[in-house]
């Protein structure tokens, strides 16, 4: 009888051992598929006419299959991008949006950069933005 009990606790253990490791693996894979598309995620970072004048800034992008989708500063006074093209060649990027200013006057946005270190999973975008008639730099990190 002995050895029934060990024989059953065996194979219950070696059971629960390969459902976990189904369970794990299973857990794996979609992280790692959620990556995606290079420019997807959320971005942080700042952008400003010269270095002791910047202004924070965050950048939701998600491809669709069919285009890039995104917003500045997502929230309730989110600026949804009006255009937005991606160069896979080089990994460039331009996007134009137009939000509102403090009085409600319309207020252009407009950057163009190119994605660095493109292979790991907290790749920047650096370039140039331009908003209203100031044109400054910008840095955007995925987080």
């Amino acid at each position: 009888m002995k050895a029934r009990t060990v024989a059953r606790a065996a194979a219950s253990l070696a059971a629960s051992l390969a459902a976990s490791l189904i369970v794990a693996l299973l857990l794996i894979v979609p992280a790692r598929a959620q990556e995606g598309h290079p420019m997807s995620g959320s971005w942080i970072g700042d952008f400003g006419p010269n270095k002791d004048q910047r202004t924070r800034v965050v950048v939701t992008m998600e491809w669709n299959g069919k285009e890039l989708v995104g917003s500045i500063n997502p929230g309730p006074n989110a600026i949804p991008f009006k255009v937005a093209r991606v160069n896979p060649t080089d990994w460039s990027l331009h996007v134009e949006a137009e939000g509102k200013d403090a009085k409600g006057q319309p207020v252009a946005y407009v950057f163009d950069g190119t994605i660095d270190d493109l292979g790991t999973y907290n790749r920047s975008i650096v370039g140039t933005w331009t908003t209203g008639g100031v044109k400054g730099d910008f840095s955007i990190t995925r987080q």
